[in-house]
């Protein structure tokens, strides 16, 4: 018997089709729902190898037992080599700076950014040798910055803002282990450098000559974005939903008890309390709601694409063309789609 559209019958074929096609539609609807709720046997975290307010949840099994798994963490030292890890699947989440977030989308690394928790204020700083009173006394100076970090593209920032002959300007390129050995055999004569390493300078007689706060005005903004895998974020939305709310409740925690949590992390990283309270003091810790809003990542239809920190990423990837460390061509039309809104939306809501 064959269908009769008209008349509204189905034959025995069409009522067997349909049923199978129901069928398979459950059965992708159930493969979905299954996706969504499943877990990862571990979720590996990097984190960066200095004190930051959100590692408190690795003194005592916080995202173990969020997350509901078996965690690992895995130090880095900068950016670059976060990437690194990130390529490797080394590891699924890090915080670290835009600067070398950039780089990575503009190489097609399948990374995807989730938001800015640490907005940097003054916990990176330019530091400079007694007898260097000014930016202007840089000029036929030695400076050393960690390359295509988030202070690299300050320093060019600052050189190119207060119109520094940036020719006469040697940038050395050095992590900040590395950095601080120079100082010590005089072979620099100033940093731009990350906390709590610029504590030691200082008490060495270093100088401070800039934080990075006072580069906002100038629309220049640094700051340390939520990355995670793509893959990972396919397969585990809900592990990510789960591990961007810990690491706000960290900072909640943070925000409580500054000075505890400041004497928690000193401890666990073997540096001075002070040093570890003044650097996570210079880190603003916009909450979810903030970083959607417009002063951000502007989150909305027709607002991302205008938001402050999305135009950001591409001062950055200009500054990152114009070094030399990614090719112009390789540079995202847009950097919106590298922004995981719906996730954002779903950690807020929840």
């Amino acid at each position: 018997m064959t269908t009769d559209i008209r008349k509204g019958k189905l034959g025995r074929r069409d009522v067997l089709r349909l049923g199978l096609g129901a069928g398979a539609l459950s059965l992708a609807a159930g493969r979905s729902r299954a996706q969504a709720t499943a877990k990862p046997d571990v979720v590996r975290i990097g984190y960066l190898t200095a004190a930051r307010a959100w590692v408190i949840g690795k003194t005592d099994g916080s995202f173990d037992k969020a997350l509901g798994t078996r965690i690992e963490w895995v130090p880095f030292p900068s950016g670059g080599p976060a990437l690194s890890l990130l390529a490797a699947k080394q590891i699924d989440f890090a915080i670290f700076g835009n600067t070398p977030i950039v780089a990575g989308l503009s190489r097609k690394l399948p990374i995807q950014i989730l938001g800015s928790p640490e907005i940097v204020a003054t916990s990176e700083r330019l530091v400079a040798k007694p007898g260097l009173a000014s930016l202007k006394d840089l000029e036929g100076k030695r400076i050393a910055v960690a390359p295509s970090s988030t202070m690299a593209f300050a320093l060019e920032a600052l050189i190119r803002i207060n119109k520094l002959d940036a020719s006469k300007i040697k940038r050395l390129p050095l992590n900040q282990p590395d950095t601080i050995a120079a100082w010590k055999r005089g072979d620099i004569d100033a940093t731009y450098i990350n906390g709590p390493f610029w504590a030691e300078l200082l008490a060495d007689g270093g100088r401070q000559l800039l934080v990075s706060e006072q580069l906002q005005p100038a629309g220049v903004y640094v700051w340390n974005s939520a990355v995670v895998r793509a893959e990972f974020a396919e397969r585990y939305p809900d592990s990510v939903i789960a591990w961007l709310q810990t690491v706000q409740t960290q900072f909640d925690r943070y925000r409580a008890d500054p000075e505890g949590v400041s004497r928690i992390l000193a401890k666990d990283f073997g540096a001075p309390f002070e040093a570890v309270r003044d650097t996570l003091a210079g880190l603003r810790y916009p909450t979810f709601h903030d970083q959607l809003g417009p002063k951000y990542w502007g989150d909305g239809p027709g607002a991302a694409k205008d938001a402050p920190l999305i135009k950001a990423l591409g001062d950055a990837a200009a500054f990152l063309a114009e070094t030399g460390e990614i090719k112009r061509d390789d540079v995202p039309a847009s950097f919106v789609p590298a922004v995981n809104y719906a996730l954002l939306r779903r950690a807020f809501r929840s």
